[in-house]
């Protein structure tokens, strides 16, 4: 906050009218609700229409349009948060060096977290199994006394 308010006090950020500085939402809620700066330009799901690819309308059971944020900010920060761990190799690179290993890493990343979430579903069906193995097993020596 203290950049965007220097800069603007400064008039040294030129592109203030249609840049924001989109922050995590669990981060914003966390946020002073008198501060206004910060709502004005951090909010991770603005209802005045400056960022359309961050909410979406979306319709309640009663049909009203209801305002949706679109944009899982949590997941962006984990993301950010494993690429930190790279930051000293990405200092060192060229832009074009840079852009294929991000792309690389994002790529390595996607299949790996796809990988992971599989495999979680397969141990919860295989338990979900056990359970209902278990409690025919059950029911079976109920009826046996």
């Amino acid at each position: 906050m203290r950049l965007i308010t220097n800069s603007l006090i400064k008039n040294s950020f030129k592109k203030a009218e249609t840049t924001c500085f989109i922050v995590d939402a669990y981060h914003y809620k966390n946020h002073c609700v008198s501060d206004l700066l910060c709502h004005w330009w951090c909010n991770p799901a603005p209802s005045n229409g400056s960022a359309p690819n961050l909410v979406v309308g979306e319709r309640d059971r009663n049909n009203n349009l209801v305002p949706k944020r679109d944009f899982n900010t949590q997941a962006c920060e984990q993301l950010n948060s494993w690429l930190d761990g790279f930051e000293s190799i990405l200092k060192q690179m060229t832009q074009g060096n840079f852009n294929w290993f991000i792309h690389t890493m994002l790529f390595y990343h996607t299949h790996y977290v796809i990988q992971k979430q599989e495999e979680a579903q397969i141990r919860s069906a295989r338990r979900a199994e056990r359970n209902n193995d278990d409690e025919d097993n059950t029911d079976e020596e109920e009826d046996n006394l």
